[in-house]
Order: C-alpha cells, then structure tokens, then sequence
C-alpha cells in the first residue's frame, strides 16, 4: 500500500509539472500573439519521443508539443513515454516518431555507426542546442555497506530498461570499476519503478538514468534512507577512455533533500532534440523558432531546463549532431550562428 501511494504521488508531481508548463503556454498565448489559427488543409500529426514518466523529459516532451500547437498553424503534436535514448533513435529510424528528446552522445554514436549501433544514421539532425547536461547518478541504501561502485559485487542494482541510455551509463559505470552485470543482480525496470524497489529494500542500489533534480529522485531521497555515492577520478578516466566526451560534474549539496555536500560525478554532453534531415526545413524553423521565443514556459517545467537557452546554441564545430538546415535558419538570423 505504501508502495502504491508512492508511486501515485510520483505520477501526481509529473502531472502537476507539465500541467504548470502547459499552463504558461496558455498564459503567455504564444509567441505570435495567440493561439495558431485553424489549419485550412489537412492537419499533421508530430510524435515526439520523451523518456520515463519518472523523469524530465516527459513532462519537457508535453509542455513543447503544446508550443508548437499553440504556435503553428496545421500540426497535431504529442508527446509519448519511451525508454529513452536509443528508443527513441529507433523510433524516428522506423518513422515510428517525428521528434525527440536525445542525448548528444547515445545521438553521436548512431550518427557514426559506434557501439551498440551497427551502422551510420547520417540522417540525424538537431532541431535545437543543447537543453541541459545529463550527469550519472549513483544512489546505495544507507545500511547497504555501499560506499563505492565497487561495493555493487554481489548487490541488487537497479541499471534501468535495457538499451535505454541510462542503461548503457550503467554498463560503462560498472566497467569502469572492472564489473559486469555478471558480478551483481541486476534489475532491467524503468527508474520509477526502480525507485520504489529501493524504498522498499527490494533494491540495494541504483544508477539512475534520470534528469538531474527529477521528481522521483527527490522522492527517493526524501526519507534520508539513500545516499548518493561519487564516481572517482580513476574510474572517470577510464570512462574517457572508453569515451572522450565524458567529463567531470558535480551534483551541487542540496540538489535533493538530506544530501548536504556536493557529490562527484560524470556528465555527458547536453541533451538535444532530434529530428529527422528530410522533416521540412520551413516546419523545423517554425519548430525551433517557437521555443526559444517562449523560453519561460519551457523552463517552468523544471529547475534543470533553466539551463536552455542561446547560450547552448554551440558553434557548428562544437555540435555532436549538425544542426537541422530550418534550425540553422533561425540561429543564423538571430545572430547566434555564423
């Protein structure tokens, strides 16, 4: 029952989140002055791909899409629940959606064909800069006699739905510290659920592949029964090994309830929203152009989306991913792109 009432009240904040954000939308009335007027021709229909109910990026995925139907005329966009990253590269190569939120990196290795990709997506395309940078987040149960990664041999570990993003975060964490899922008991579920494991000791630990400041984290942490647990310069190193792009963050004290000093971790490039290059460049315009002019109802969704703005409109240089050719147009005309 305890379990139940949890989850009902991760499930509520999420829904409070992106109604607060979809709320903003309503109240600023759009970025061309109102509600994008009655489409004459057929309408077309947008699905974006988002991440677990548990995180930021559903919620982000919700209050954009209502953007862009407030703000252009003759779309349809919604947003749905996936398992992250890959799944959502998978579901724009299908055509099974139309746009999504990625990370840079899982987004660079499909671009190129890298590992776990079999072959190049060269189709890829940002519709935006970065939104935030992800960091790892690896929590233990304070009676676990969990003080390092290393301590996972043999635990019960929450690693999240296998081929999502945090999944792979939890694979290459492990490897880091010269483990495997062979060395600990692994469980596959999507975080929210991998959460209410650990509050009901059915878990000892978990590398969560969640938003930094997402709801459910706070949940988690709320009781002072979890403790979040650093990732050393050593394993950091063998990190960039693996992969160049890795880089030391911190995830500042009191992020979360009863988590009083900062904690050292791995962050990975910013995330980004992805399309797919043959979307039409004058709708990605339309697209990329109406979030930045309603920036506020974007960052009310989370503390976390503050962080998206021009200033993480990198140079072409700098992107992971190129810039889609109707994004390009909008950040050259504001002078924020040569």
């Amino acid at each position: 029952m305890k379990s139940q009432l949890r989850k009902a009240g991760i499930v509520l904040t999420i829904l409070v989140l992106a109604v607060f954000a979809v709320s903003n939308v309503a109240a600023a009335g759009g970025s061309e002055g109102g509600a994008a007027a009655a489409p004459s021709g057929p309408v077309k229909h947008i699905t974006m791909g988002t991440a677990g109910v548990g995180g930021t990026n559903y919620p982000t995925g919700i209050a954009m899409s209502a953007l862009w139907n407030a703000n252009i005329p003759g779309i349809k966009a919604v947003a749905i629940a996936t398992n992250g990253s890959p799944h959502n590269i998978d579901l724009l190569r299908t055509k099974d959606a139309d746009v999504a939120v990625c990370r840079s990196l899982e987004a660079y290795r499909a671009l190129n064909g890298e590992a776990p990709y079999p072959e190049k997506m060269p189709w890829m395309r940002s519709l935006t800069g970065g939104l935030f940078s992800d960091v790892f987040q690896v929590v233990a149960l304070k009676g676990s006699g969990i003080k390092s990664v290393a301590d996972f041999k043999g635990k019960r570990v929450v690693v999240g739905p296998v081929g999502s993003g945090g999944e792979v975060d939890a694979r290459e964490t492990l490897a880091a510290y010269g483990l495997t899922y062979d060395d600990i008991k692994p469980s596959f579920v999507e975080f929210a659920q991998g959460i209410e494991m650990m509050k009901d000791g059915l878990a000892d630990a978990g590398i969560i592949g969640l938003a930094l400041g997402a709801a459910a984290m706070q949940e988690l942490m709320l009781d002072g029964k979890v403790e979040m647990v650093p990732i050393t310069d050593e394993a950091l190193a063998k990190l960039r090994i693996k992969n160049q792009f890795y880089g030391r963050r911190n995830i500042p004290a009191n992020t979360y309830p009863n988590q009083p000093n900062a904690v050292a971790t791995v962050g990975t490039p910013p995330d980004i929203i992805i399309v797919r290059e043959d979307t039409d460049a004058e709708l990605v315009y339309k697209m990329t152009k109406t979030l930045y002019e309603n920036l506020p109802a974007v960052h009310a969704v989370a503390p976390l989306l503050t962080q998206f703005t021009k200033n993480l409109v990198l140079p072409e240089d700098q992107m992971l991913v190129p810039y889609h050719p109707g994004a390009k147009k909008y950040f050259v005309e504001q002078g924020w792109l040569k």
